[in-house]
């Protein structure tokens, strides 16, 4: 997972001239394939933003070791102060309509995993817990010696633990009652079973200490900004013993793990703080010992986004290393005996999503964004030969891998379903369940891969334009350009339906989408993804418009009515638009960037985030203000609704307060909407709903002026 201004991140890719007659033949076929709308628009029922928050949400799917079952979890919205509504689901592979709940409760439940005999599902739950009604607690924390972990209780004691915090269960797939393992403060974030199934490794994130605890109870409750972390630590719990021991005592913090074939040792992403910053960009990459704790070996100093993983006979491990620019990073793997590594990069066209080892040899599945669609690949890293893997739906992600390497489940979704649990296995794909059988009778047009040419450069650009139900060849539309987030994602085709990619939505209320990924984006590797270093509203700016041009040109687009709007790095986008050109009757910037010098030193991802894009701040002070929006708003023109969470740390709420009042003191056409407890990424349903309807009525109010 990358993290950029959006997070999470969506994924990367390298600019090659030669992309474009790579792709040229599967291009073709994607849109001989999506041109046709599942119904009948008369018919169909038109896409609504509440259509689009109650939209359950797949993630999670793991196979069993056999390759015959696959779990997976839902996630059902629910309004705000409701209980989260999330359960785990069973398929069997080969049956059609097997998939039922498995681990339902009145609580919430997610991440399953097969034990490697495949005889039990371990998974994460704040279902009411009966180890809070034991005395003395049923586990024990083992400490390296001389060491006292003190937000911890003695051995004897019992904890004060959040009802709400998940912890560790499992359940026997012959049938029964699940049961816990776990009753610790604070919850566990994450887990991976051992090889040999007898123990289960976890992160858990430190909690306050008693005295920690007094102190905020008499609102002694200051906070030095930078010290005192709660870091994520390991701990391993000993199914047999139903002992829980802490791995890592020293003061660094686990990002994610897994474990060597022999489970002697993790590879593991490290930080040195949990600050976010350092989570994602200050990390490196370490073998841990799974006795003592010690760091045995540092692999990659500058690691990447990637979690790292050991091979299935543990001569290598797959790692991502950032770029010298440190915007983005690259893919690699590392012979451990000898310390030689290749770069995948060298070998493939697009960006790193996901790497999985396939049996116990050499070979790697790496699932790739080229453009804007998904693209499957084996990699035999010990001869470097690529051979591409066929029968996918156009948009995979979220791979489980069995033991032989024969079969996967993962989530695919086309651009008329959304994401639901898939099994592939000789080599053919096929969908497990329909969770969302309502989008059947939605009124959803068709999606293209398009490219163009940006003349000023001659920079091939690609993106997917989503047509309205109807759409007639010949005849203009009312076009809405979606910017992305990042800038290092990509828009795919897809489903292209959820609260921050509403395309679908936006298509179904009659209008053409353009979804661009102009340089700064993933599918045409990292150099591509780099192309924007210093330059935030230059080459991209030049790229988009290029973009609504080819559209409007091929008689698609109508030039008197066109709208823009974007989240985040998108929201910058817009407001850069909006004051350097007034060809759109409206605008909406979400959760935007528009003051580059005050975002840096406001923004939970400084200083290495803003660094890596502009230089250091004080040297490049100049180049700062050169590249925020808000120093041109006298050029503003066009109507723009500003919306913005009041909780967002990665955003601040002051970007939007500064382009808004400054807008405000021209007499410009502006509106801003605050929500409440809101972060970057909206969480709360009646929010989703609100913003989406104040999209759509933004754009359908001042595009009918005219």
């Amino acid at each position: 997972m990358n993290f950029s201004i959006l997070s999470p991140r969506f994924q990367t890719a390298p600019f090659r001239g030669a992309a474009q007659k790579y792709l040229a033949p599967l291009a073709l076929a994607l849109v001989a394939l999506l041109l046709t709308p599942s119904s009948s628009s008369a018919q169909a029922h038109v896409i609504t933003p509440t259509d689009i928050a109650n939209l359950k949400n797949v993630t999670s799917p793991v196979i069993s070791p056999d390759g015959k079952l696959v779990a997976y979890a839902v996630d059902t919205p629910v309004p705000a102060g409701k209980h989260r509504d999330a359960h785990i689901w069973i398929a069997t592979v080969g049956v059609a309509n097997s998939a039922h709940p498995f681990a339902y409760s009145g609580a919430a439940e997610d991440s399953p995993a097969f034990s490697p005999d495949g005889t039990h599902l371990a998974f994460l739950s704040n279902r009411p817990n009966p180890l809070s009604n034991v005395e003395p607690s049923p586990y024990h924390f083992s400490l390296a010696p001389g060491t006292r972990r003190p937000d911890l209780p003695d051995h004897n004691g019992k904890p004060s633990v959040d009802a709400d915090a998940m912890q560790l269960w499992i359940i026997s797939l012959r049938g029964g009652e699940a049961e816990p393992l776990t009753y610790l403060p604070g919850g566990i974030r994450s887990f991976h079973w051992s090889h040999d199934g007898r123990s289960i490794a976890f992160i858990r994130t430190d909690t306050d200490t008693p005295e920690e605890i007094a102190r905020k109870k008499d609102k002694y409750d200051q906070i030095r900004v930078d010290h005192d972390y709660k870091y994520d630590r390991l701990w391993i719990y000993d199914i047999e013993k139903h002992q829980a021991r802490l791995l890592t005592t020293s003061n660094i913090n686990i990002d994610a793990f897994d474990w060597s074939p022999n489970d002697s040792t993790v590879v593991t992403r490290v930080s040195p703080t949990p600050r976010i910053d350092d989570y994602w960009r200050v990390s490196s990459v370490v073998l841990i010992d799974t006795h003592t704790g010690a760091v045995s070996r540092t692999l990659e100093e500058k690691s990447g986004y990637a979690s790292p993983t050991f091979s299935h006979d543990g001569l290598r491990v797959a790692y991502s290393r950032f770029t010298p620019l440190h915007i983005t990073d690259e893919h690699f793997v590392k012979t451990l005996a000898t310390g030689a590594d290749i770069k995948l990069e060298t070998k493939l066209r697009g960006t790193v999503r996901e790497m999985h080892w396939l049996g116990r040899g050499p070979h790697l599945l790496v699932d790739e964004i080229v453009a804007t669609h998904d693209e499957l690949v084996d990699v035999d890293t010990a001869t470097f030969t690529v051979t591409p893997l066929p029968g996918f739906p156009v948009a995979s992600q979220s791979f489980d891998v069995t033991p032989d390497g024969l079969t996967f489940a993962f989530l695919g979704e086309t651009s008329t379903e959304p994401a639901d649990p898939y099994v592939w296995r000789g080599n053919h794909a096929e969908a497990l369940a329909v969770t969302n059988p309502q989008v059947a009778g939605w009124s959803i047009g068709a999606q293209r891969e398009i490219s163009w040419i940006n003349p000023k450069d001659h920079h091939i650009i690609y993106g997917v334009v989503v047509l309205p139900p109807d759409y007639r060849q010949g005849s203009r539309y009312k076009t809405v350009v979606h910017v992305h987030g990042g800038p290092e994602e990509a828009w795919t085709i897809g489903f292209n339906g959820n609260w921050y990619n509403y395309a679908t939505m936006l298509a179904s209320q009659g209008y053409v989408v353009l979804l661009p990924n102009p340089r700064g984006s993933e599918g045409q590797g990292p150099a591509f993804t780099e192309a924007d270093y210093q330059d935030w509203g230059g080459g991209d700016f030049a790229d988009i418009m290029a973009g609504v041009d080819s559209l409007i040109a091929q008689g698609i687009s109508d030039p008197t009515r066109l709208v823009i709007g974007g989240w985040s790095f998108g929201g910058f986008m817009t407001s850069w638009v909006v004051t350097h050109t007034n060809r759109f009757k409206a605008a909406m910037d979400g959760a935007g960037v528009t003051d580059l010098f005050s975002m840096a030193t406001t923004t939970d991802i400084s200083p290495s985030f803003s660094q890596s894009y502009m230089g250091p701040l004080q040297q490049n002070a100049a180049i700062y203000d050169r590249e925020s929006p808000v120093r041109y708003v006298v050029n503003c023109h066009t109507p723009v609704l500003i919306l913005h969470g009041e909780a967002d740390p990665r955003v601040p709420i002051s970007q939007g307060e500064e382009f808004y009042n400054s807008l405000r003191f021209l007499n410009k056409d502006v509106q801003m909407v605050r929500y409440p407890r809101e972060p970057h990424i909206f969480k709360e349903q009646a929010h989703q709903i609100d913003s989406l309807t104040r999209i759509l009525n933004w754009y359908g109010e001042h595009i009918q002026k005219e």
